[in-house]
């Protein structure tokens, strides 16, 4: 009770500041309103998605009972349909059904025959399959095969990378059921139970894959990282500010250098890190088009990778809107991304404020903040 009338006590004092209380509690209130519409959103897709997949079941019960008298041309059309998932190049098969036997005739590769005749032996209304077909190993002989192909087999939904939110729901909740489960175990067993019951707690509620979540294997991408800034000014004096990188050593605290290459093509950055220390590291420009955009990846080998763009776009009264996103891969991916956020050390807040101290630059109504 000591506890909760503390924290109570600290909430009231923070929330009714004499000088700064008015403007918290109008962000609580914007955070809480932005809550809301996630929610109700959120709530929203998911009916959706759940009333459209009950009708989709229900439909394809029916298919499975119905579909088995459906007509010769009926079936040849959902042979095609069902080849073309399993075969890279299915235009080099000739499909013929009668009386319900599958006819199979031209050239297929070795090992997608019989992935193919498996899944056109399971459709309804197919009695059998009489595979026909020549088998090559070597695409290069036969000239149907020339050009790119790709299979399109069905991908299990919690194996893709994007889960739907009736996917997403149902693991949730699967992780909940298996984190009490866990309990009736021993220690040994229930922690393990637990850990996956928390990563798959993770994926349902972020919606990203586990190497993204993680950092592991991830490459440049764990975490995306978009802000936008609207500056009176047309987009060449910020392109001229921009484009040799001397303003970001004024207007980002943490930048304590940038030098680029004699080429300008490359670029040495040395950072502000955790406790002071310093962090180095080098980018490589990957596009460049004069007045518009920049594009960049950090070097091969660097702790931190990551890539960025620079977009301006001019937008009318001599305004012009800069865009900057960042791709970037921290420690434990974008799990640590959040543990940095609850930390205040949030990458995307951080940025905000750097485009603001930018358009105030710019615009001239006040001086950058210089780095330390």
């Amino acid at each position: 009770m000591a506890g909760a009338g503390a924290a109570v006590g600290a909430a009231v004092e923070y929330l009714f500041d004499p000088d700064r209380g008015r403007s918290r509690r109008a962000k609580v209130r914007d955070q809480a309103s932005h809550a809301t519409h996630e929610l109700t959103y959120g709530v929203g897709r998911l009916s959706r998605d759940l009333r459209n997949r009950s009708r989709g079941l229900a439909a394809g019960t029916r298919f499975r009972l119905a579909g088995r008298s459906a007509d010769d041309r009926i079936l040849y059309e959902r042979v095609r349909a069902q080849i073309g998932r399993y075969l890279a190049h299915p235009h080099a098969v000739e499909v013929k059904v009668e009386d319900g036997v599958a006819l199979l005739n031209g050239d297929v590769l070795t090992g997608e025959d019989r992935r193919a005749v498996r899944a056109v032996r399971r459709i309804p209304g197919i009695r059998s399959v009489e595979p026909r077909w020549h088998v090559h190993r070597d695409p290069s002989e036969v000239p149907r095969f020339q050009g790119t192909g790709r299979v399109r087999s069905p991908v299990p939904e919690l194996l893709q990378q994007h889960w739907a939110p009736s996917a997403r729901f149902l693991a949730g909740t699967g992780a909940a059921a298996l984190w009490i489960f866990a309990g009736r175990f021993p220690r040994a067993v229930a922690w393990p139970l637990r850990g996956a019951a928390i990563m798959l707690g993770a994926r349902s509620a972020t919606n990203l894959p586990l190497r993204r979540l993680t950092g592991i294997n991830a490459g440049r991408r764990a975490v995306d990282v978009t802000r936008a800034v609207t500056i009176a000014a047309p987009p060449e004096q910020i392109w001229e500010l921009l484009s040799d990188y001397s303003i970001f050593a004024r207007i980002m605290p943490d930048v304590r250098e940038v030098r680029r290459s004699v080429d300008g093509t490359k670029s040495h950055w040395e950072i502000r890190g955790p406790m002071g220390r310093p962090i180095r590291f080098d980018a490589v420009e990957t596009s460049r088009q004069e007045g518009s955009h920049i594009t960049w990846k950090s070097a091969d080998g660097q702790l931190i990778a990551h890539t960025g763009e620079v977009r301006l776009a001019p937008e009318q009264g001599g305004r012009t809107r800069l865009q900057v996103q960042l791709t970037y891969n921290p420690v434990a991916g974008a799990a640590g991304h959040a543990i940095a956020r609850l930390l205040g050390a949030d990458p995307g807040t951080r940025l905000k404020e750097d485009l603001l101290r930018l358009k105030s630059c710019i615009e001239g109504q006040q001086q950058p903040v210089m780095s330390g």
